[in-house]
């Protein structure tokens, strides 16, 4: 198995006075560890995004559900009253035509009442 870092010995004072020493940038982290950091800060972020519209789907379906049974009142009434309507319709068709038919009878009796009074 590889070391992770490799071992070096401790230089000589000699050494570091002859060497050429030049700046290094520090290495700034692991940029996996960031990268790993980020994606797992998105997938939580995601997870709240669909929690937060799951809560609002739940809350929009229930406030349908009730202009539902709303609406399913509201269309059991108009129902009720077309009945009503209909069947006062039908009693005033039944009663004109009860009085129609009374009024031909007294008419033929008027008639026969007139052609009585005229002979006499």
């Amino acid at each position: 198995m590889p070391m992770l870092w490799p071992r070096t010995r401790k230089p000589s004072t000699r050494e570091l006075l002859r060497a050429e020493h030049r700046l290094q940038l520090a290495r700034a982290g692991r940029p996996w560890q960031w990268a790993l950091f980020l994606v797992l800060c998105l997938i939580g972020a995601a997870l709240l995004l669909r929690l937060d519209d799951s809560g609002a789907r739940e809350r929009q379906l229930a406030a349908l559900a009730v202009e539902n049974r709303s609406l399913a009142a509201a269309l059991e009434q108009a129902r009720l009253q077309q009945r009503e309507a209909q069947a006062t319709e039908e009693q005033l068709l039944r009663r004109n035509a009860q009085l129609s038919a009374q009024i031909k009878r007294l008419q033929t009796d008027l008639a026969f009442f007139r052609q009585q009074k005229k002979r006499h």
